[in-house]
């Protein structure tokens, strides 16, 4: 129907005049699209009730105000609906509130309120500050190209003319120093993200991924034959049964460093993963059950955002993510004791009925009952038994007296001091730490790593990365290839 059409039906519709309401002047159910222009002896309480505004509140009455005020009041007083967590209608900042009322919850704190710092990780901060402060973050084995770099390019490599301190010939114990081209490459594409505003996924591909792959990837060693190794999981959930019970806080991140038993040099560790995947979770050796990482050990956890994004949104993500790490370790520590507690009784089982053969045979000698033949060998087995020394499952003869069962049973694990943590946010890059002091997760931010806005600061990331490398090889992996092993 045309508007013109809907004018002139309006047209033939009669006016009345309604019995004025003095009680409640409510506003015009229908507004005339020319209203006739009023009469000058209306009174003015009347042009009020014409132009559809509402009498003051009458005696009694609450007024419009006052009743919105007290209904925000009510609202802010109560607690999120999980529909609202769930559909994520909080913002990150009232998550992160939420999170630390959460009996299971992370609680997020600055570093600077991290009291009584385990030592490990007091070594590992001041390694950190001094890569940060430029002390040897380059071979000197690449000195003589990096100071032909200002002769090839506008000031990238200025810093180089008075920054011998950055050269060391401990360097190479960290691992390779990354080809100046290489570094170029870096800064090149991450200037190139940044200024065309490329999504997330353009900045984890180009800058990224590359930059973890040489850091954590050792030299001249085919991917397949790493021990360590970096992977995208942007699309791994954590398990159910490691979530912290809080509704709708499943978060994922985007790249994880991660280990592969199978490359290493003893094959105990892949056998006793593949055991123990039966009795965990989802039939993983993980928190998540992303496939491919199905019998990979998590070891380090890093969530990238453009530098619009925001931190916050990262550290939420990657706070509730480390939370289901620990669950996970405490998961495989509950395991190894409750194995314990089973072979315990088995050894039990088996030294009665030992006990009930050996009584039965004695009674039947006692009574002069000829014995059967075929019970005399078990009498001198069981008589070897009874003075041999007990064995010890997986211990190799080394000329050591074997340990004995019972200890090996009750043998305890601590967990990991700390869970190291990287936060990418735009160029910048961070390190967090989370810890578990037996109640809940304390997430600790934040430190910077180094930047891929500058070449020096490309050169000081990597180095960070590969102490955070080292610290995989030489604390995390030693420490869970021990439980699993006597899991």
């Amino acid at each position: 129907m045309s508007t013109s059409s809907i004018l002139a039906w309006l047209d033939t519709i009669p006016i009345t005049n309604p019995a004025p309401n003095h009680e409640h002047a409510g506003p015009a159910k229908r507004r005339r699209f020319n209203p006739p222009t009023p009469d000058p002896s209306i009174s003015p309480t009347m042009s009020i009730s014409v132009t559809g505004k509402r009498e003051g509140p009458t005696a009694g009455e609450v007024s419009p105000s006052k009743r919105s005020r007290k209904i925000r009041s009510e609202v802010d007083l109560e607690q999120p609906s999980e529909a609202s967590v769930a559909s994520g209608r909080l913002s990150p900042t009232k998550q992160l509130q939420y999170l630390r009322l959460q009996p299971g919850g992370p609680d997020y704190k600055e570093f600077a309120l991290f009291t009584n710092k385990p030592k490990s990780l007091r070594t590992l901060l001041a390694r950190i500050d001094h890569i940060k402060d430029g002390f040897g973050i380059i071979s000197s084995s690449q000195k003589e190209d990096v100071l032909a770099a200002p002769k090839h390019c506008y000031d990238e490599f200025d810093w180089v003319e008075t920054g011998t301190h950055c050269f060391s010939d401990e360097r190479d114990t960290l691992g390779p120093t990354p080809s100046v081209q290489f570094v170029f490459d870096i800064l090149d594409k991450a200037a190139a993200c940044n200024n065309q505003h490329h999504h997330e996924d353009a900045w984890n591909k180009s800058v990224h991924a590359p930059i973890l792959e040489f850091a954590f990837h050792k030299k001249d060693q085919r991917l397949k034959n790493q021990l360590i190794s970096s992977s995208s999981c942007i699309h791994a959930s954590i398990l159910p049964e490691y979530q912290t019970g809080t509704p709708g806080t499943a978060k994922k991140v985007d790249f994880v460093i991660h280990l592969n038993p199978a490359n290493d040099p003893t094959p105990e560790p892949t056998l006793a993963i593949e055991r123990l995947i039966g009795q965990l979770p989802g039939m993983v050796f993980n928190h998540t059950n992303f496939q491919p990482l199905y019998d990979r050990p998590i070891a380090l956890s890093i969530e990238t955002k453009r530098p619009t994004e925001g931190i916050v949104v990262a550290k939420l993500q990657l706070g509730v993510w480390q939370t289901a790490h620990w669950a996970f370790l405490r998961t495989l520590i509950q395991t190894k004791e409750e194995n314990k507690e089973k072979h315990k009784r088995l050894q039990e089982a088996k030294r009665l009925q030992e006990e009930a053969q050996t009584q039965a045979l004695e009674g039947t000698l006692d009574s002069g009952v000829q014995t059967p033949a075929e019970l005399l060998p078990l009498r001198e087995r069981q008589s070897d038994v009874e003075v041999s020394e007990p064995e010890t499952p997986g211990v190799q003869e080394s000329g050591v007296e074997p340990l004995d069962v019972q200890k090996v049973s009750t043998k305890k694990f601590k967990l990991p001091e700390f869970l190291p943590g990287v936060i990418v946010n735009g160029h910048d890059w961070y390190f967090t730490v989370t810890t578990f002091d037996g109640l809940r997760v304390k997430f600790y931010e934040k430190v910077l790593l180094g930047s891929t806005n500058g070449t020096k600061e490309i050169y000081k990331l990597i180095c960070n990365l590969q102490i955070l490398r080292q610290w995989i090889d030489g604390t995390y992996w030693p420490w869970l290839r021990d439980l699993v092993l006597d899991c």
